[in-house]
């Protein structure tokens, strides 16, 4: 079964549930019990260390969401 993040508007929560992907877009109740909490996207990156020690991205190539210009904010890890 998926895991799935959401969010609460109401109290700023952000939590993860397992559902079968039938019911992944249904609105969920968040722990404090507001009901109607939306599924967000997740993203995730993944890096592999290279012998000499550096940190390359592994997988699509789209970046980590913080990168402009070329440059990105996680190749500093």
């Amino acid at each position: 079964m998926p895991l799935y993040e959401y969010f609460c508007r109401k109290c700023g929560t952000k939590f993860e549930r397992l559902r079968p992907m039938s019911r992944s877009d249904e609105p969920a109740a968040c722990p404090t019990g507001h009901e109607g909490a939306e599924r967000v996207l997740s993203i995730f990156a993944a890096f592999k260390s290279s012998e000499e020690g550096t940190m390359t991205a592994v997988g699509g190539g789209g970046g980590c969401g913080a990168c402009s210009g070329g440059h990105c904010a996680c190749s500093r890890y």
